[in-house]
């Protein structure tokens, strides 16, 4: 749509938004102008449809879906948002886009990646076969974690009310991007516990992510890799050695997880490390399963 053509949704009231007082091709017409103030008034028309009724946005989800690509970090979130109000109610209704949903593990805003979680994590709560296409994608974009710039904007500023405000801007920031990544993992989880063979072939990304110092990720990979063992131990039999290498984790719940995973593997060569866990393991409900594991895959 030309920039100098009168808005679509310019007669709208945005408080009194109903399914039936908007007309989808007005809805369909903003989220694609040219200018993103349009765009975003589009993207927040279409939240307040899908609040009163989600299966009203279907005539402009694939616009919605665009919108997630959008080179304004606001219309992003926004649809996104709306996005995720009618998946909550129908994951049918967004099933479409999830392919442009999955695209927002890889932004450098966290907020954004943050909205392209919920709203997979939304349809993975309720359907997470509906996330079998795109965990291959999901989990090679995991381990993928944003560079943290040391040198912070806030030093370039003398003012220290201006400071603070960067500071705080930057750490929050930072937490939307490690929500976002203990989001985006438990929809790979979901996936795998809902159909083990949907990520048997992924196994050496798996197997990649264990190494990833960060417990969450780490965590997910081991989850997923003992949802494949518990299925066909033989799928997980060839990274077991990564497994084996998550033993030896600082974080306590990755050890437990390395624990339950090769439980899954039944396979007596790991009897020994499980044995070793146990006597030096300095958490007793850690080193309590290590024992009955070992045990169990003496047997």
């Amino acid at each position: 749509m030309s920039g100098t053509s009168q808005p679509p949704l310019r007669e709208v009231v945005l408080n009194e938004v109903t399914p039936e007082s908007v007309d989808p091709a007005e809805v369909n017409a903003a989220l694609d102008d040219d200018r993103a103030p349009v765009r975003q008034r589009g993207a927040r028309v279409a939240v307040m449809v899908a609040e009163a009724d989600a299966d009203a946005i279907r005539p402009f989800v694939d616009a919605l879906g665009r919108a997630l690509r959008d080179d304004n970090p606001g219309v992003v979130r926004t649809a996104a948002a709306a996005l995720t109000e009618a998946g909550t109610a129908d994951p049918a209704v967004v099933a479409g886009v999830l392919d442009d949903a999955v695209t927002l593990v890889d932004s450098k805003l966290g907020g954004v990646r943050l909205s392209g979680a919920r709203l997979l994590a939304t349809v993975a709560k309720q359907e997470p076969d509906r996330c079998t296409p795109i965990v291959g994608t999901l989990l090679d974009h995991l381990g993928r974690l944003p560079t943290r710039d040391e040198s912070s904007v806030a030093a370039c500023v003398d003012d220290r009310v201006t400071q603070r405000t960067v500071r705080e801007h930057e750490e929050e920031e930072q937490e939307y991007h490690r929500i976002a990544r203990q989001v985006f993992a438990n929809v790979a989880v979901a996936v795998a516990e809902a159909d083990p063979s949907a990520v048997a072939d992924h196994v050496d990304t798996l197997a990649d992510l264990t190494a990833v110092e960060e417990p969450v990720v780490c965590g997910a990979a081991l989850e997923v890799l003992a949802a494949v063992g518990r299925d066909t131990p033989s799928a997980v039999a060839p990274v077991a050695d990564s497994v084996v290498s998550c033993l030896d984790d600082d974080a306590s719940v990755v050890r437990a997880r390395a624990v339950k995973t090769l439980g899954f593997l039944e396979d007596e060569r790991y009897a020994d490390a499980l044995r070793e866990v146990a006597e030096t393991d300095p958490n007793d409900e850690v080193a309590t399963f290590a024992d009955d594991t070992a045990a169990f895959l003496a047997q």
